[in-house]
């Protein structure tokens, strides 16, 4: 359905829904082979999410998918789960400041040659 077919006004209202078309009920047969569509008990569920990014992180998204050979929304999930297991871990993440302040008390390893 495109905006066009929408009614705009009260006078285009009773037109369409005079041509809304509804299909009958499933009966028992039907019911039955959507039940046979459905996965089994106990199988994960999936939450669908949406989510807007910026295009060029989509592209950087749909590049590292593509190299990885898995589907984007496969990629996104994966990156969200090493997320949470880095954040699982108590890893807490620290400033800029401090970590440009351990860095400087690191010292230059020496090359045994």
């Amino acid at each position: 359905m495109s905006h066009d077919d929408v009614p705009q006004s009260a006078e285009q209202l009773a037109p369409f829904m005079d041509g809304l078309s509804f299909e009958p009920p499933a009966g028992p047969e039907d019911e039955q082979a959507l039940l046979e569509l459905l996965p089994p008990a106990g199988s994960a569920v999936m939450v669908v999410r949406s989510l807007r990014l910026p295009t060029e992180l989509d592209q950087a998204v749909a590049a590292a998918a593509k190299a990885a050979e898995v589907p984007k929304t496969t990629w996104i999930r994966q990156a969200i789960e090493m997320a949470l297991a880095v954040q699982a871990e108590d890893d807490q993440p620290i400033s800029r400041s401090e970590a440009l302040r351990a860095l400087t008390l690191l010292r230059p390893a020496r090359h045994v040659a």
